[in-house]
């Protein structure tokens, strides 16, 4: 009879010990954050880029600028992912590293709402006109940098961003470049 009633009290424990287990496992739950945002995180920022194939003039050496026309045109076409960004293209030529400050001219991009923009940067330059930068026979660098942030000394500014927790951020702001190479020569032009 001792045997019997063993046998009962141990399959009793085990059917304790299956609940105690089965309750132990439920209660040891990762606790969830409940924390909710006050709105959407600012998408990162995404780079700009220059469409190669719509890039005028074609040819990156120009070698001989001014013994048949007077008058060059550069010309970039940029996609941007991040329609809102307000884009710039800030035109070098014969970039100086003693004086980075200083470029040529800067032309934003309109805002046509959609990654590929309707306007293009352009730059033209006549021989004809005074204190052109192409004016001396000789060769020159004519560079576009295009940028969707603050460009400072040619080094794009990160934008800083704050959070919903109060602290900040910084979103990466991007610069690409196209360069030409231009071989100025005597011509009919002055």
């Amino acid at each position: 009879m001792m045997d019997a009633t063993t046998r009962q009290d141990s399959g009793g424990r085990r059917l304790r010990l299956l609940v105690a287990a089965s309750c132990a496992a439920s209660g040891c739950l990762i606790p969830q954050d409940d924390t909710l945002l006050d709105s959407v995180p600012e998408f990162m920022n995404r780079p700009p880029r220059i469409i190669e194939s719509l890039v005028l003039p074609q040819q990156r050496f120009i070698p001989d600028f001014g013994a048949n026309g007077c008058e060059l045109t550069f010309e970039v076409a940029v996609e941007d992912p991040d329609v809102d960004d307000s884009l710039v293209v800030h035109w070098y030529v014969d970039y100086n590293p003693q004086d980075p400050y200083r470029y040529y001219v800067a032309v934003p991009l309109l805002n046509s709402s959609a990654p590929l923009r309707a306007d293009r940067g352009r730059l033209t330059i006549s021989l004809e006109s005074a204190n052109n930068p192409l004016g001396t026979p000789g060769y020159h660098l004519v560079e576009a940098l295009v940028t969707d942030a603050v460009l400072l000394n040619r080094v794009v500014q990160p934008r800083p961003v704050r959070l919903p927790d109060g602290t900040f951020m910084e979103n990466p702001g991007f610069v690409v470049t196209y360069a030409w190479t231009v071989n100025t020569v005597q011509g009919p032009c002055r």
